[in-house]
C-alpha cells in the first residue's frame, strides 16, 4: 500500500483530525459532513458512575 493510499484511509481518523485539517488534507465542512454520517450509538451504551465506589472484590 503506499503512503498516499494509507494517508486517504486515515482522513477522517480522530487521531489525526487536527493534523489534517491544519495541513489541508481535510476540510471543516468534510469532516463536518462525515461526523453527521455516524450512526447514534447511544442506545446500545451502558452509563456508568465514575464518581460511585465500589468494594474490592472479595476472592
Amino acid at each position: 500500500m503506499s503512503l498516499d493510499k494509507a494517508m486517504k484511509n486515515l482522513k477522517f481518523d480522530s487521531r489525526l483530525t487536527e493534523y489534517n485539517l491544519n495541513s489541508g488534507i481535510l476540510t471543516k465542512e468534510e469532516l463536518k459532513t462525515q461526523l453527521e454520517k455516524l450512526p447514534d450509538l447511544a442506545p446500545q451504551s451502558e452509563p456508568i458512575d465514575l464518581d460511585k465506589k465500589e468494594k474490592p472484590e472479595q476472592h
